[in-house]
């Protein structure tokens, strides 16, 4: 079943049943499918995932590139948009990233997010990125507003 196919109201458990605990490959979204994150943990609001920084995601340092950072961090906030199973189509409006520590490559991370608030048109959501020494590499806030875009997958 695609996610057209999908019924309003089963969202989060076909994600669960197709997505959790596993590396993602295959959702709609070609760059977050690029990261090949795992999804650890999803419910209803809220979204973990966790991956291996690749060397192609290294500023010249050996750290990961502020845009890769803030690529986890978008992923991640979609990912717990979507799980509201709402019939709207959200996009970002804003993200705020503070890039606290580094992390090098070869090293695993994990992002958290979770909505904040869910008004008519607009959702406000944060993201923490941790190391997986439980130390916090970046916070972000975004705010993603009601479109009439439709998917293209």
């Amino acid at each position: 079943m695609g996610y057209r196919e999908i019924p309003h109201g089963r969202v989060l458990d076909f994600i669960k049943e197709n997505y959790l605990g596993k590396e993602v490959t295959d959702s709609r979204s070609p760059a977050g499918n690029w990261l090949r994150f795992t999804l650890e943990h999803i419910e209803k609001g809220s979204a973990t995932l966790s991956m291996m920084v690749r060397e192609e995601m290294t500023n010249p340092y050996g750290h990961i590139h502020g845009g890769m950072m803030s690529l986890i961090i978008d992923e991640a906030i979609g990912w717990g948009v979507v799980s509201l199973d709402t019939e709207l189509h959200y996009t970002s409006l804003t993200l705020n990233v503070d890039f606290l520590f580094a992390i090098k490559s070869g090293e695993r991370l994990k992002a958290e997010s979770k909505v904040l608030r869910v008004g008519k048109k607009i959702i406000n959501v944060e993201c923490h990125v941790y190391g997986m020494d439980g130390k916090i590499l970046a916070r972000a806030n975004s705010n993603l507003i009601v479109t009439g875009m439709e998917y293209n997958r």
